[in-house]
């Protein structure tokens, strides 16, 4: 009996471990998408973006103004809104199947509609697994006052 109880623990703790293994893989893919999202910002690449986002994303922005898919790739192609510089920190993914949160920062250089929006920005995006590729469902962005 003992080792069966033994044999049963070895196996959860595997399967945990196997577990715990996807899910570093998963945040790893997360971040790394992104990264591509904010290289893909800096050379206004409406490509990659469009890899990024779902059909049905929504994004609100830090004016508080809700924003869609095809809104956000038109807005890349505005000579007057450019990020020049972007750095990625401080980011953070939570799994939950085929859902994840991942949060983070950036320090970000740029120009929205000709005026400076350079500064920290906290993000939150939320990736939805379709199809076997991980997309984003959701974002929102605060610029960061005060820190």
């Amino acid at each position: 009996m003992r080792s069966l109880i033994l044999g049963a623990a070895v196996l959860m703790l595997a399967g945990a471990a196997g577990a715990a293994s996807a899910a570093e893989d998963v945040a790893k893919t997360l971040t790394d998408l992104e990264a591509k999202w904010s290289a893909a910002g800096l050379t206004q690449d409406v490509k990659a973006v469009d890899a990024i986002l779902a059909p049905d994303w929504i994004g609100r922005g830090p004016s508080g103004k809700q924003n869609n898919k095809a809104k956000a790739l038109a807005e890349m192609k505005d000579p007057t809104s450019k990020t020049t510089a972007i750095k990625n920190h401080d980011v953070v993914v939570r799994v939950f199947g085929d859902v994840a949160v991942v949060q983070g920062y950036d320090d970000e250089t740029g120009l929205d509609k000709g005026k400076d929006s350079s500064g920290t920005y906290s993000w939150t995006d939320v990736f939805q697994k379709r199809g076997g590729h991980w997309m984003a469902v959701a974002s929102q962005t605060t610029k960061v006052t005060g820190k």
